[in-house]
């Protein structure tokens, strides 16, 4: 017997946006009660739609969808911010962490999965995003990290371990994250300064107001992003997206 109709109010952010027909959107919404999922917002791009600009990417909002179980699309009666993030989007910088993040968020989640923790990562990560002063490099970094580890496959190393770290330049294994100074031939290395890895480390426990305080110089920034990205792509391949990044690349050009 099929599960009956309901009404399903939540907080929400907007992952993907794409028009249909003349007057509606797609909308792919990350929703705190239900995790991923599509919906049909008829009259959206019409002149007088109740919408407005509620279903943007990136906007945090409150929704209200009739949810019917095993349809594809799900439709969305109404919706308001909750945050729209305006600020963050007057910087070039801030738009494409925002925008890779969402990104991220949409390829590594199955639909209809809530889940509420990276939900949670999500939005502090997009309001620290907007309000935090000065460079904001290091949210990234931490974002990857952090659902990297609420999916089950986090870097394990031992935070003594590190401290203890005498020489210049130590390892990274890509296969399980842990940090050390010598490598074996069954580990799967990133060789990297001390302080890349140190700071690899503290993005990967620390918490979000200390690491939007965090400073990194230049040189060390971009080892450790290099690392994260190595480690993302070690165990995702080809799920790990990249569509933003190229498109923000040829926007620098």
């Amino acid at each position: 017997m099929s599960k009956p109709a309901s009404i399903v109010h939540s907080d929400a952010i907007v992952l993907r946006s794409i028009d249909y027909g003349e007057t509606s959107r797609i909308v792919t919404l990350f929703t705190r009660e239900r995790g991923k999922i599509g919906v049909m917002a008829k009259g959206a791009r019409s002149g007088k739609s109740r919408f407005g600009s509620t279903l943007e990417p990136l906007a945090h909002i409150n929704v209200v969808i009739y949810f019917k179980p095993g349809r594809d699309l799900q439709i969305i009666s109404e919706a308001s911010h909750i945050f729209t993030h305006d600020a963050l989007r007057s910087s070039l910088d801030r738009i494409e962490t925002g925008l890779r993040m969402i990104e991220l968020t949409s390829a590594l989640l199955e639909s209809d999965e809530p889940h509420p923790e990276i939900f949670g990562l999500l939005a502090g990560c997009l309001t620290a995003l907007e309000n935090a002063p000065g460079r904001t490099n290091n949210i990234w970094p931490f974002f990857q990290l952090r659902m990297a580890t609420s999916l089950g496959f986090g870097p394990a190393f031992n935070g003594d371990d590190i401290k203890a770290m005498k020489a210049e330049r130590g390892i990274l294994n890509l296969k399980n994250g842990e940090i050390s100074e010598h490598s074996e031939e069954s580990y799967f290395p990133f060789h990297a300064s001390r302080l890349a890895l140190r700071a690899f480390a503290v993005l990967s426990r620390a918490q979000l107001s200390d690491i939007v305080r965090m400073e990194l110089s230049p040189p060390i920034f971009t080892e450790v992003n290099n690392m994260v990205t190595a480690y993302l792509k070690f165990h995702l391949e080809d799920a790990y997206p990249n569509r933003s990044s190229k498109v923000f690349a040829q926007l620098v050009v």
